[in-house]
């Protein structure tokens, strides 16, 4: 087990590494990857890595605080499902009441794989995992942005 502190540091080399892997990406001339990440232009609507002991998740989440308006995003998304499921060669999970650790309740689609950011022999299957999944929700994500904008 690790100290908090030990933790606390190994969380800072995970994400700072994952960035420096973004640096060689294809067309990105040695610059840090811009992930959409909260600023997809959709109040409450979030591209988001969830990254912990057991598994490693990609997705698309809606925390809008008021219920109606978080289901009514997440219909529009899904009226998109073959969209994103085209993207990603394969179903996604897609699920409208997801219960994230702090206890709020927020509408997820996401791909998983089991996983310990923990263990930092298994990063680099864990970054390309991540890398590849992002780049595809990004994709995704902006082919329906205008479409979901307005509700």
């Amino acid at each position: 087990m690790f100290s908090k502190e030990e933790a606390k540091e190994l969380r800072l080399e995970f994400w700072q590494k994952l960035s420096n892997r973004t640096r060689r990406l294809p067309g990105q001339k040695g610059r840090k990857r811009l992930w959409i990440g909260d600023n997809t232009g959709i109040k409450g609507l979030d591209l988001r890595f969830d990254v912990g002991r057991e598994k490693i998740i990609v997705a698309l989440e809606i925390n809008k605080k008021k219920e109606e308006d978080r289901l009514a995003l997440y219909e529009k998304l899904e009226a998109a499902k073959e969209l994103f499921e085209r993207e990603f060669e394969g179903p996604l999970i897609w699920d409208f009441a997801y219960t994230k650790d702090n206890g709020r309740d927020v509408c997820r689609v996401y791909v998983e794989q089991p996983g310990d950011m923990y263990v930092r022999e298994t990063w680099p299957e864990i970054f390309t995992f991540m890398i590849d999944r992002m780049i595809r929700l990004e994709k995704a994500f902006l082919e329906v942005k205008d479409y979901l904008k307005y509700m």
